[in-house]
């Protein structure tokens, strides 16, 4: 017989829901060209962005509110609104209809309103709230705040890649999984600064020193072994702000100039079983040298912002082993940890408040003759015991 605590797992310990609430960035902001409609998925909605006559990010739903037609499929960019192709109704970015190109009376058009998508966009990268109330956010953008890139260089992101299948909270999960960093990555684990953890602002943070090799996940034999020839010790800070984003900041040694990298990692559920993961780079500006403030002056640019699209590259390659995994992997409802693998539970924990509050509730009453609820893709199918 099946007992209670076997049918009935903790909440946290349950699949974990892919469309989960916070900010995410499923576009860049060079995807949404003024003029023109991007269409784009979100979430498992079907979406539409584009760029009001200020040139303002504004993010609609596909569906026109008046008869149900794709707005981003014929339709276009009128004066900063999208006109649908169905009546040639345009909507402003509040989602409001203020024209109708075969309508005689504007006030009949009051009604005709898609409510939009709360927007920020900062760090070359398009973010949208995703919540009971898509105009509510819970929470502030934590890269929208005042200041924030103040001293670093201008961030750059590329259009990363596809996960799938996976689940928005894989990625993250790896960040306070400390064997994986040697295991997946082959960096080599110098100490543990501070313990994978909670801390006063809320965000899941850990801190370590790390040593990169270059080329230790090569599939070639003769790149692995030329990439022994250099290796990087860092200082590696690790900040989990939400289930689709991370800052990572890694300090070089004195002798690399004590560069400080900042590495923005984006996951965003795009339908019930795919992400997307991106990161957006940036190099602190501490380049004191007479050409790098001669570029600066002259060019608007340095090495820093050099130095940000290669670190990027690398961040983007770094990725290979983790794609293999999250891909692949099924979700346990009953893992083994062990110690050395992180604080694996602790996280699952901080990560429910994310959730959705009717998914999955401890006071569900699940008969304990049927099996464990499952999730849409059979990778996170939860495996019995």
């Amino acid at each position: 017989m099946v007992t209670a605590s076997k049918a009935h797992p903790k909440r946290y310990m349950r699949p974990p829901p892919q469309f989960v609430h916070d900010w995410f960035s499923p576009l860049r902001s060079s995807d949404v060209v003024p003029g023109k409609i991007t269409n784009f998925s979100f979430m498992g909605h079907d979406l539409i962005a584009f760029r009001d006559e200020a040139g303002k990010a504004v993010v609609l739903d596909a569906t026109c509110p008046h008869f149900g037609a794709h707005r981003g499929v014929g339709g276009r960019v009128v004066d900063g609104c999208v006109r649908c192709p169905f009546h040639g109704l345009h909507f402003d970015g509040t989602g409001q209809c203020v024209k109708g190109d075969f309508v005689k009376e504007a006030r009949h058009l009051r009604h005709v309103k898609s409510t939009p998508w709360t927007v920020h966009e900062v760090a070359s990268s398009i973010f949208i709230w995703h919540g009971p109330d898509r105009t509510r956010p819970d929470r502030p953008l934590r890269f929208a705040e005042p200041g924030f890139f103040d001293g670093w260089s201008e961030p750059v992101t590329n259009a990363g890649r596809r996960l799938a299948p996976t689940n928005v909270f894989f990625p993250t999960e790896n960040i306070i999984d400390i064997q994986h960093f040697y295991a997946v990555h082959f960096w080599e684990l110098r100490g543990i600064e501070r313990q994978p953890a909670e801390d006063e602002d809320g965000a899941f943070t850990a801190i370590m020193h790390m040593t990169w090799t270059a080329g230790a996940q090569s599939p070639n034999p003769l790149l692995r072994k030329l990439g022994q020839m250099y290796s990087s010790p860092f200082h590696f800070d690790i900040r989990i702000l939400g289930p689709g984003m991370a800052i990572s900041v890694s300090t070089l040694t004195p002798e690399q100039g004590n560069l400080q990298l900042m590495n923005i990692i984006l996951i965003t559920p795009v339908n019930a079983t795919d992400c997307q993961i991106r990161v957006v780079s940036s190099v602190r500006r501490t380049v004191d040298h007479p050409l790098n403030r001669l570029a600066r002056r002259v060019l608007g640019v340095g090495l820093e912002d050099a130095l940000s699209r290669v670190f990027l590259a690398i961040a983007t390659k770094d990725f290979d082993g983790d794609e293999m995994i999250w891909t692949n992997r099924r979700f346990l409802q009953n893992p083994k940890p062990l110690p050395d693998d992180g604080p694996i539970i602790g996280y699952r924990k901080w990560c429910e408040r994310f959730w959705p509050p009717d998914y999955m509730p401890d006071d569900d009453v699940v008969s304990a003759s049927m099996p464990a609820p499952s999730l849409e893709s059979s990778v996170l199918d939860p495996v019995a015991e």
